[in-house]
Parts: structure tokens; C-alpha cells; sequence
């Protein structure tokens, strides 16, 4: 199906139409965006944003044929017809973005934030169209803590590390890791090496940016007063590790999910508990 019959359900009583061969959108009975298009993908969730696009088709030839490139100019648009433009770092204005295979997913959801790709990196912007972001990244996702977006550049080696900053752009973790996890509740950030740096430590770092734990095994989560690791070899397995005994013992779950400071979700089979990390005694937990 194409992506046009989108249009049909997404965003509140916003249909695309096609007239003369061009495509725009209808609210109701009237038009927001005219029909000058010759594609448009429908608004997202929330109703505030919609991607509509130009095709170009150019010739591409080498020794041993030509061939006919077909690609797309776009704009995102709101139900005032208005243009997002991007500033970037270089002081240039942009409201013309390219069709990739993934521009459609980056802005259909349903949280106030959206990506979008200027020159193959990214900027994180409000679906009201308020710019978040100016430094040019490869990846940018929101972390469990909004004041903080976890970040991936390319190094020297052209390898891809994620780091940390915080809403002013400021490095809080440096791109050092390959995933990065924030505890909101105790104030605290998980940096993973798994996968690129060898023999390399897991990472705790404050708020501040201070690291104040390492490990040589994975780090899955982490309190204030606890470590809890995940095992894979010989077989899946948490550990817990009391940062102030330095005891360590295993923990029985098969999932974990963060809870409330020194209380965690754990899954044993298919049930879900509250455990304490401090007593060691878990509660059913509500199913509601």
C-alpha cells in the first residue's frame, strides 16, 4: 500500500486528495494544504505535521548505460501550511529535506518531539515546530530523563559512539559507548562499552557529568545504592551488588524495569513484582 493512503488516517480529519495530478490535504470540507504536490505523507498521530514532496528525475549515466534517478524534495508542513526551517551550525537555513527510507517513521508518533535530517544528520525539534537541537548529529533520541538527549557521532576511526548532552548541547557523557541509559530517579546515567571498546569498563556517571562507578562486567541498572549486572554466558543471570558492602549476590528475574529508587519491577515467568533491593522481599504488583 502506498504510503499516499496514509493521509486517509492520520491526523484528525485530515484526508489527502489529488487534483489535476497533484496531491495536497483537506480538513473536512476545506483545504490546508493545496493540491501542488506529487506526493504527501499524511499527518502524524497528534495531527500537528505532515511531510509533502516534489519529484525531480535526473539522468545518471557511466560507460555502460543511463539510467533515470527519480528523487524527492520535501517539505514538512502544519494544518497553517507553514514550512519548518532548520537552522544549523553553519548558519545555514534549511526547509527542503531529502526522501529517505526512514523520513516517514521519524516524525509519525505520538510524543510532541520529532527528527529530522538535514545533509545525513539529525535535529530534534517540537511538532510545534520550535528548533531543540543545532549541533549536527549521526542519531538523537530522547532519553528517560527529557532534560538529556542521548547522541551518536562518528570518531577518528569513523566508528559510531553515543554520548550524552543535556538541552543546552553541553557534553554531559563523552562518545565513548554504545548505548547509554539515564535512572531519573536517583539522578544517575548508565554508559555501556559493550561492542566498542574492548575489555572496556561500564560507566556511572552523575548528573553533573562525574563518573563515579565502573565495572567490568555489564551494568544493566543502577541506584544509589545498588549495581544490578546482567550475565549472558554460560547463561542469561543478574547479579546485585551493594556499592556500599561490596556484596554481591544473585538476583532471581528474568526482566527488570526501574521502579522507585531502591525499589525495582522484576519478572519472574510471567508476573511481574516489586522487589527491595534493601530487604530483599518482592510484592505482587498491581496488574492495573
Amino acid at each position: 500500500m502506498h504510503l499516499l493512503v496514509l493521509g486517509l488516517f492520520c491526523g484528525a480529519q485530515t484526508t489527502s486528495f489529488r487534483e489535476n495530478g497533484k496531491w495536497g490535504v483537506k480538513e473536512k470540507d476545506q483545504v490546508i494544504i493545496k493540491p501542488v504536490y506529487d506526493t504527501i505523507y499524511g499527518f502524524d498521530s497528534t495531527g500537528k505535521v505532515c511531510l509533502a514532496c516534489f519529484r525531480t528525475k535526473t539522468n545518471s549515466s557511466n560507460k555502460f548505460m543511463k539510467v533515470m534517478v527519480t528523487s524527492y524534495a520535501c517539505n514538512y508542513l502544519n494544518k497553517q501550511n507553514e514550512r519548518l526551517f532548520i537552522k544549523t551550525t553553519l548558519g545555514d537555513t534549511c526547509s527542503v529535506f531529502s526522501l529517505a527510507k526512514n523520513s516517514f517513521r521519524q516524525y509519525q508518533n505520538n510524543n510532541p518531539y520529532f527528527v529530522a535530517t538535514v545533509r545525513g544528520k539529525k535535529y530534534l525539534l517540537t511538532k510545534d515546530f520550535t528548533q531543540r537541537t543545532f549541533q549536527p548529529y549521526l542519531e538523537i533520541t530522547l532519553s528517560e530523563d527529557p532534560y538529556f538527549y542521548v547522541t551518536q557521532n562518528l570518531n577518528e576511526a569513523e566508528a559510531t559512539m553515543t554520548g550524552l548532552v543535556n538541552r543546552k548541547e553541553e557534553e554531559i557523557v563523552p562518545y565513548l559507548y554504545s548505548s547509554i541509559k539515564v535512572n531519573p530517579n536517583d539522578s544517575l546515567i548508565i554508559a555501556c562499552s559493550a561492542g566498542v571498546r574492548a575489555n572496556a569498563d561500564d560507566d556511572v556517571y552523575n548528573y553533573a557529568g562525574k563518573k563515579i562507578e565502573s565495572s567490568r562486567k555489564h551494568i544493566d541498572m543502577v541506584t544509589k545504592n545498588f549495581l544490578i549486572h546482567k550475565i549472558f554466558e554460560p547463561k542469561e543471570h543478574y547479579l546485585l551488588y551493594n556499592i556500599k558492602t561490596k556484596e554481591e549476590k544473585p538476583l532471581d528475574a528474568d526482566d527488570l524495569k526501574i521502579y522507585d529508587h531502591d525499589e525495582i519491577l522484576v519478572k519472574i515467568r510471567n508476573d511481574w513484582f516489586i522487589y527491595d533491593l534493601n530487604t530483599n522481599q518482592k510484592r505482587p504488583k498491581n496488574k492495573s
